[in-house]
């Protein structure tokens, strides 16, 4: 699978400062006279008010403290890239899969000039209906915003998708890797349903057995095989945002030794996801491991391995190719100190410099406080913020009535993401918050994730 450079712009606007194409100076001149903003918010078209456009929150719905529900404008690419042409026609919807290459595959990566899951993708479109099925589903849903019952021809689509990969596996017609990028996006899918007890955790287990299945040959994660480090970092990704809620004795069990040689192989290799995080990742999905477990069973608490998993996270460095992602990175190291910090307790084997100098629950607070404020740092327009919602929640969580301030720009950014990616968990994350500082503010302080298991809510955060 190569991952051709495929670089977007927007088209250019009537306010933009640049001249217009002689050919567009009619289109723009008609849109100035009529004062309308093609491309403005539900919110301000209902109230028959002019949309300043601003992505992914307009301006008025900011202010407000509204949901922007937008359409986003449309991309023109700085390349020519000629239409494509399928043999399988009949199961094709041209218009769902166009708007998948050009808006649903924008939210899994970090950049959306560098998007494998958008033209790149077409390769194995072609060899797959299963993925062509699963992509026109999320196609569908995401369009409309994911409602509570999702529409028609996504749930067809879904159907169609289950039946396929199982005909493709029973064939096995495909390279394991090719079956996880089909899975890891049907996870996606499932978790956007409105059902909170079920993010797809069938999906999530059958990745497990694929990735196994795919760990057996590490040596496909050299530069020659980018397919496999692409669907290797999804699954890493998702095992981040998961770990601590399944049931670790329902889960395959994984081979350690083959995954963290397959880590190693991959080494700062940007991941057009998340960056050259690798690593973090993997950290922190073993530490969401831990935490649960212990929080099922407090006897189940082993110290030693409470400071392995510290001493990796203060231990871990890279080096960014820009500020933001750095703040990111910062963030997720910072929720992954908190959530070690609050699910373990007091632990003497800690090595944390910073534990020398203040309490435990203060040092959270501190910790919380920073990543808040580091998030905040990020634009709005920012790509990043598709993969917010987990250290949101996390440190969110921890703030307490006197950092009001923080907690507005909390509910700022998580309406944000919510207009960026349509993603109904981003909603559950700030109802989960709500209730959260509600109960702390009456002083009946509670973690996270303990409510959110009593709630049995199962959701994929990120």
């Amino acid at each position: 699978m190569t991952f051709a450079r495929l670089r977007f712009r927007p088209v250019i606007s009537p306010s933009a400062h640049a001249p217009p194409d002689a050919a567009l100076k009619g289109f723009f001149a008609e849109s100035r006279s009529k004062a309308r903003s093609k491309f403005g918010c539900q919110q301000c078209k209902s109230k028959r008010v002019k949309c300043d456009e601003s992505r992914p929150t307009c301006q008025r719905c900011a202010r407000q403290g509204l949901i922007c529900s937008s359409t986003p404008p449309l991309i023109k690419w700085q390349v020519e890239t000629p239409w494509f042409s399928l043999e399988c026609d009949t199961i094709v919807n041209r218009r769902l899969l166009q708007y998948w290459l050009e808006s649903v595959s924008q939210m899994l990566v970090i950049e959306p000039e560098d998007n494998p899951y958008s033209f790149p993708a077409l390769e194995y479109i072609l060899q797959s209906p299963a993925l062509v099925h699963t992509i026109q589903s999320l196609s569908a849903s995401h369009e409309q915003y994911f409602p509570a019952h999702a529409p028609i021809v996504a749930l067809e689509e879904r159907g169609k998708a289950l039946a396929s990969l199982r005909k493709e596996v029973d064939q096995n017609q495909q390279p394991p890797q090719a079956f996880l990028l089909t899975v890891m996006l049907m996870t996606l899918v499932q978790a956007a349903d409105c059902n909170m007890k079920d993010y797809g955790k069938e999906h999530l287990i059958a990745a497990r057995i694929l990735i196994n299945g795919m760990l057996q040959n590490t040596s496909s994660l050299m530069d020659g095989e980018p397919l496999a480090r692409l669907c290797l970092g999804m699954y890493l990704y998702g095992d981040m945002c998961t770990a601590f809620l399944l049931d670790s004795d329902k889960e395959p069990p994984i081979n350690s030794l083959n995954m963290s040689i397959a880590i190693h192989r991959m080494g700062n290799w940007h991941h057009p996801m998340y960056g050259p995080c690798t690593e973090l990742l993997f950290i922190l999905g073993n530490v969401g491991r831990y935490c649960r477990g212990v929080l099922v069973d407090s006897q189940q608490r082993d110290f030693t391995q409470e400071a392995i998993l510290e001493q990796q996270l203060l231990c871990w460095k890279v080096y960014p190719p820009n500020i933001n992602l750095g703040h990111l990175y910062e963030a997720f190291r910072k929720y992954g100190l908190i959530f070690l910090y609050r699910a373990s307790g007091r632990n003497d084997q800690f090595t944390n410099p910073d534990l020398m100098l203040r309490s435990r629950d203060s040092l959270i607070k501190c910790y919380a406080e920073e990543t808040v404020r580091r998030l905040m740092q990020i634009p709005a327009s920012s790509n990043y913020l598709n993969f917010q919602s987990l250290p949101l929640l996390a440190a969110g969580s921890e703030l307490t009535g006197s950092r009001n301030p923080l907690r507005d720009q909390v509910r700022e950014r998580l309406r944000a993401v919510y207009s960026l990616n349509r993603l109904p968990v981003n909603l559950h994350t700030l109802q989960l918050l709500e209730e959260l500082w509600n109960s702390q503010d009456k002083g009946n302080p509670s973690f996270w994730l303990q409510r959110m298991l009593q709630k049995n809510w199962r959701l994929l955060l990120g």
